[in-house]
C-alpha cells in the first residue's frame, strides 16, 4: 500500500485512517491514507470501526466496473461491526458504547462511520466482531432475492450459483431451514463439499459438468427458483430448467456477455425474472430489509441454528491481499478486515 497504516490510535482529533481506490485497477491500487471523520446527522449514529466484510461490490467498484450510487464517497466498503461513539438528536434506542453491525452505502473501510440508525443491529453479546461483520449484507441479500423476489416456498427446489461464496453459503443454510431443497454450482472439490456439509443436496461442479443438464438429471421436472450470480451466458439454461411459474433472481453479472436467448418459456411457462442490488436502495427501503433481517434471521444466527461461513480473517492494512482472494475466488464464504 501507498501509506503505512498506523494503529487506532491515530484516529484522534478530526480525522482517521481510511482506504480509498482512487485510480481504477487491481488490487495494488488500493490506498490507506488520512482523510476527515465524518459527521453525523441527526438520524445517524457515529461509529468506531472494529471490522469490515469484504464484499464484491467494493472489488468491482476499486477495478471500475461497478460504480457507486450518486453521492457516495472514495472510501470502499459497505458493511461494517463497531462501537457506537455519538448518536444523532433524533436518534432513540442506542447509546455510546453500544455494540452494532449495519449497512452503508460507502465509507466502511475506515476507523469511522457514520449511519443511519435504522440501518444498523446490536451485536449479540457472544459474537465478536469479525462475526458480525460477516453477516448483515450476505443474509439480507440471500433474503430480499431468495423469499422476497423469489417467493421460495417449503417443498420447492432452489438452484444457487457461486454456491461457495458468502452469500452463497448463507442461502444455502436459509432455504434448507424454510424447507426448501437446494443445489447449488461450485468450482473446486473443497467448495462441494463445503457446499454439501451446509445443508444442499446436489452441487455441481461447473467447471467440468453442464450445470443444466445435471440439473434435470437429479430432477426431469426442473426446479423453482434459482438465485442467478452469473448472468446472460447462463439465462437460456435457467429459462429451460425452470419449472411452470420458476422465478430467475438477478444478483450479480459474473460472465454477463451478449446472448441470444429463447424468450418462450418465459410466456408459456408464465416465468419471473426479477433483479436486486441492495447497496443502491434508499433510506426507507434499506431500513425494511435491516427489519426483516433482524426479525426473522438474527434470532436464529444468534442462537447459532444459521451460522455466518467465515474463509479469512485479516487486518486492515492486508487489504490488496482480501481483494486478491476474493477475485481468485479463493473463498469459501467471508473474508472479513479487523481494526483492532
Amino acid at each position: 500500500m501507498r501509506t503505512q497504516l498506523r494503529g487506532r490510535g491515530a484516529a484522534t482529533g478530526a480525522t482517521m485512517t481510511a482506504i480509498t481506490a482512487p485510480p481504477f485497477g487491481g488490487p495494488e491500487v488500493i490506498t490507506v491514507r488520512r482523510m476527515r471523520r465524518p459527521r453525523h446527522g441527526a438520524d445517524e449514529l457515529l461509529v468506531r470501526v472494529t471490522a469490515v466484510g469484504v464484499n464484491r461490490v467494493d472489488a468491482m467498484q476499486r477495478a471500475g466496473t461497478y460504480p457507486p450510487p450518486p453521492g457516495a464517497g472514495p472510501v470502499l466498503g459497505v458493511e461494517f461491526a463497531g462501537e457506537v461513539v455519538a448518536t444523532g438528536a433524533h436518534v432513540e434506542g442506542f447509546t455510546a458504547g453500544d455494540r452494532v453491525f449495519g449497512l452503508v452505502g460507502d465509507g466502511a473501510y475506515a476507523e469511522y462511520v457514520a449511519v443511519d440508525h435504522r440501518h444498523v443491529v446490536r451485536t449479540p453479546a457472544h459474537w465478536d466482531d469479525a462475526t458480525a461483520a460477516a453477516v448483515i449484507e450476505t443474509v439480507c441479500t440471500a433474503h430480499e432475492t431468495i423469499f422476497e423476489l423469489g417467493r421460495l416456498a417449503a417443498g420447492e427446489r432452489l438452484l444457487v450459483h457461486a454456491a461457495g461464496s458468502a452469500v452463497g453459503t448463507s442461502a444455502i443454510q436459509m432455504a434448507v431451514h424454510a424447507g426448501a431443497t437446494v443445489i447449488g454450482t461450485a468450482g473446486s472439490q473443497a467448495k462441494i463439499a463445503g457446499a454439501l456439509k451446509l445443508g444442499a443436496s446436489h452441487v455441481i461442479d461447473y467447471k467440468t459438468t453442464d450445470f443444466a443438464a445435471e440439473v434435470l438429471r437429479c430432477f426431469p421436472d426442473g426446479i423453482d427458483v434459482i438465485e442467478d450470480f452469473i448472468g446472460s451466458t447462463c439465462l437460456q439454461r435457467h429459462l429451460d430448467i425452470l419449472r411452470t411459474e420458476g422465478r430467475i433472481v438477478m444478483v450479480g453479472l459474473l460472465a454477463a456477455a451478449p446472448s441470444p436467448v429463447n424468450t418462450v418459456p418465459v410466456i408459456t411457462k408464465r416465468l419471473t425474472i426479477s433483479g436486486f442490488a441492495l447497496r443502491p436502495q434508499g433510506i426507507a427501503a434499506k431500513a425494511a430489509i435491516v427489519e426483516r433481517f433482524r426479525r426473522r434471521w438474527l434470532p436464529l444466527l444468534a442462537a447459532g441454528t444459521l451460522r455466518p461461513v467465515i474463509h479469512a480473517v485479516l487486518p486492515f492494512a492486508a487489504a490488496q491481499e482480501a481483494h486478491r482472494m476474493l477475485e481468485a475466488n479463493e473463498n469459501f464464504g467471508k473474508i472479513v478486515l479487523t481494526l483492532s
